[in-house]
């Protein structure tokens, strides 16, 4: 099964904490309620308990999934979460 990202999404902790910016979790939702079937965001986060939110959060919703790509060489880590159907 090929996913389509959509959007790539970054999020830089020191630039959050600096600018007073909301909890990525916040963007994250709102750009999941535009995806379809088979389509799926890119997440990167220099934030290890943003990633653990981030993963808990998502793994509670329904119809959504999530893969832990890990982290990348500019030491940010890569969340692909695409909308997807589970079996009950």
């Amino acid at each position: 099964m090929a996913i389509n990202i959509t959007k790539t999404v970054k999020f830089d902790r020191n630039e959050s904490c600096e600018t007073g910016l909301r909890h990525p979790i916040y963007t994250i939702i709102d750009e999941l309620k535009k995806l379809n079937h088979n389509e799926g965001i890119r997440v990167l986060v220099n934030d290890y308990d943003w990633v653990l939110v981030i993963k808990n959060t998502v793994n509670l919703m329904k119809n959504f999934c999530i893969t832990d790509n890990g982290s990348n060489t500019e030491l940010f880590h890569e969340l692909i979460i695409y909308k997807c159907v589970l079996n009950p």
